[in-house]
């Protein structure tokens, strides 16, 4: 495995997504409630979207389970549900969830750009905020259409938003630390004074980063080593060789002023969600 998707797999690992929203004992029924929670209330679409109830036998493949919030919903709704991850931990906490709620589903551990499925086989392709997180997302989406039934398969994928209110919000602070770094550069050359160095909380200077690393700390946390986001033309693009492409953004819900209020209109188009749903 190259050497960044072994930096994606070891920090999803040790971080698996949404697991620092509670302090519950991982794997516990409180931990899997109190995520649950959380995601309902400030991302309830995702549930409209997913639409649980309608796949009943159906044959339904995940990529990137998580904490296995989608899938084990999937599992309850009655579908043949199948869900990959490429990091350890994240599937031994849906099979955890799984065991909990006396659910049924299959798991392993695979590579989103390298499904270890025949074509063909899947009525939906689904995948929440994770293809963002591999090097090559497009041969992930390939990986995804060649899976899906043909005549009718579904994908529904979330990718974060390259022109939303969030990635505004990320760039404007990189631009403002970029700036103060300038300043304490002049500062080195130029100036003795202490005083003119530029500091962060806690009195530590800022250190140099590069956008790309600055992006995927502010998306999913320090120490995470890779995030993307991509544009409406983009998601267009690389979904290409599929039919019925339905593009939309939204959320997340909250008190926040990128919550974007009640404003649907303003939501769909600069939420911070990105959501694909096309058909083979």
């Amino acid at each position: 495995m190259e050497g960044l998707k072994k930096k994606i797999q070891a920090w999803w690992n040790s971080s698996p997504c949404c697991s620092g929203l509670t302090s519950a004992a991982w794997g516990s029924r409180e931990f899997f409630q109190e995520v649950d929670s959380y995601k309902d209330t400030h991302e309830p679409f995702t549930n409209r979207i997913a639409d649980y109830g309608a796949l009943k036998g159906k044959k339904i493949l995940e990529i990137g389970c998580g904490l296995g919030k989608d899938f084990s919903r999937f599992a309850a709704a009655g579908a043949k549900a199948t869900c990959i991850d490429l990091s350890l931990k994240p599937l031994e906490l849906t099979r955890k969830r799984l065991e909990t709620f006396g659910l049924e589903g299959n798991h392993c551990l695979a590579d989103a750009e390298n499904l270890p499925f025949k074509d063909g086989i899947f009525d939906l392709g689904f995948s929440w905020g994770v293809i963002h997180h591999t090097p090559d997302t497009q041969k992930a989406v390939r990986e995804i259409y060649r899976c899906l039934r043909p005549g009718g398969g579904r994908a529904i994928v979330m990718l974060y938003n390259k022109v939303s209110l969030v990635n505004l919000k990320i760039n404007i602070n990189y631009f403002i630390r970029s700036r103060l770094n300038l300043l304490r550069r002049i500062k080195t050359l130029l100036c003795p004074w202490r005083w003119f160095t530029p500091k962060v909380r806690g009195g530590v200077d800022l250190p140099r980063i590069a956008k790309e690393e600055f992006l995927a700390q502010s998306t999913d946390g320090v120490g995470n080593p890779f995030s993307t986001v991509y544009s409406r033309k983009d998601a267009l693009r690389m979904f290409s060789q599929f039919r019925r492409i339905n593009v939309c953004a939204y959320g997340p819900k909250g008190a926040s002023w990128l919550a974007l209020g009640n404003c649907r209109w303003l939501e769909k188009h600069l939420g911070w969600f990105m959501v694909i749903i096309a058909e083979k």
